[in-house]
């Protein structure tokens, strides 16, 4: 083998596929896009994510969650396109300050001593600034009643909505109900800045949301990357980025009684027996542990070659999990633990969790191999 190790986890990421999510999102919302990046793009690449869409004439700019995701895209991307930091802007020092004049990073405030600071201080006038309002979701956001303090001409004002994914709801319908007068107050105040609220699962409930006919662009996360934003929408022709696989390195013939793993969770109840194959990848890799799950319930595979769907037997460990086969498996077989065969909702509900968490912990570590492809 010399040198040229293999790799047991094979992460492939996709770029025909993002630009594809991002033309859906596009044509579905028919308006501009603020890409959402935060997260190393969810678990994608946030410079590799940048370089693909910073070419798209639809995409206005990138949101990040902190600073120190915003110069990762300015030193290891060519985008020039504006970064938006989202939670990462208090308290406001000169520091800031000077991060932004420097890397052409524009601040989002969402409580109100960071905005008071951003706007005394000499040559602010200078970097776009965005105010994020709370109309009910209480993690993030300027009060309303504190708007009228604002002295600066904000690039963008929004705020970010709490249930998107049910507009019917008392959360939501209150939401939109302090918003509209915050959307009046701002065009009659500040007739140039943007306005928006717009999620992946507010895009996908457009037609439910009457003032989204007044916004400005929208902030697609999750559906770019090929998820769709909740478990009853749609997928519209979402392509899955990510693709994670993971090779077979042993296989075993199980007799009934026999057990699996640490623990001994998964016992073989079959009569005839049955095959078990052992993947070389586990939570050490990002596979969650709770995909072991239990005897009735676990999450899910498919072997590459047979299409086969398959469960997880018995406890994920580090390194190694087991997943049931065939006596046709072979050594070195791939079996895609996430991809555009894996419905992402039913392999997080196996996990006790979201496609969010799955996506952002698959596979970047050195047992992983990452390849980006056309």
């Amino acid at each position: 083998m010399g040198d040229k190790a293999r790799n047991r986890v094979q992460v492939s990421v996709s770029r025909q596929a993002l630009l594809t999510n991002s033309r859906i999102i596009a044509k579905k919302s028919e308006l501009p896009l603020l890409a959402m990046i935060k997260a190393n793009a969810y678990g994608h690449g946030g410079a590799w994510a940048a370089e693909v869409l910073g070419s798209q004439k639809n995409v206005l700019g990138f949101g990040l969650a902190t600073f120190s995701e915003a110069l990762e895209i300015r030193n290891h991307s060519r985008t020039r396109k504006p970064l938006w930091v989202f939670s990462d802007s208090a308290p406001w020092t000169s520091d800031h300050l000077q991060l932004c004049e420097r890397h052409n990073i524009e601040p989002v405030f969402s409580e109100i001593e960071s905005l008071l600071r951003f706007q005394a201080m000499q040559g602010s006038r200078k970097i776009s600034a965005h105010v994020e309002v709370n109309t009910g979701m209480n993690r993030m956001g300027v009060p309303v009643e504190s708007l009228s303090l604002i002295r600066f001409h904000p690039k963008s004002i929004f705020t970010h909505l709490a249930e998107a994914e049910n507009p019917n709801s008392r959360l939501t319908i209150g939401q939109f109900s302090r918003f509209s007068e915050v959307v009046k107050w701002s065009r009659q105040k500040f007739p140039k800045t943007l306005i928006h609220f717009a999620n992946s699962a507010a895009i996908w409930n457009a037609k439910s949301f009457p003032l989204f006919r007044e916004m400005d662009l929208v902030r697609p996360g999750l559906s770019l990357y090929g998820v769709r934003p909740y478990d009853e929408a749609q997928e519209a022709g979402l392509r899955r980025v990510m693709t994670c696989k993971v090779s077979v390195i042993n296989k075993i013939y199980l007799e009934k009684g026999d057990r699996v793993g640490y623990g001994g969770t998964y016992h073989c109840a079959r009569k005839q027996g049955e095959w078990v194959a052992t993947l070389g990848g586990g939570y050490g890799d990002g596979i969650f542990r709770a995909l072991g799950g239990s005897q009735k319930s676990s999450g899910i595979g498919l072997y590459e070659k047979s299409k086969t769907k398959v469960k997880f037997l018995g406890r994920v460990s580090m390194d190694l999990c087991a997943v049931s086969a065939s006596a046709k498996v072979g050594l070195g077989d791939s079996v895609v633990l996430w991809g555009d065969a894996i419905d992402p909702y039913e392999q997080a509900a196996a996990a006790g969790t979201i496609p969010y968490e799955i996506m952002t912990r698959i596979g970047f570590n050195s047992n992983t191999r990452i390849e980006w492809i056309k």
